[in-house]
């Protein structure tokens, strides 16, 4: 998914992209994943300028579904 996620990155300069891992290693990635209901790896949240998540998904993804996501919050 990395490749995948890096291309929509260059291709969406002005959305923010953020990785968390989310293994027990990092506290405050851990925590975040907790607001944001993460259960499993990888998960993506789409969240608004505002802070709002307008949308969660859960497993591999296509360039299509993840672009229909940013999108909507753009």
């Amino acid at each position: 998914m990395k490749p995948l996620v890096e291309g929509l990155e260059k291709q969406n300069p002005a959305v923010e992209f953020r990785r968390l891992n989310v293994d027990g290693t990092d506290a405050a990635a851990d925590e975040i994943a907790s607001k944001l209901d993460v259960q499993y790896v990888p998960t993506f949240v789409f969240v608004t300028k505002d802070g709002v998540s307008s949308g969660l998904l859960v497993g591999e993804q296509t360039v299509g579904t993840l672009q229909a996501g940013i999108d909507k919050i753009k």
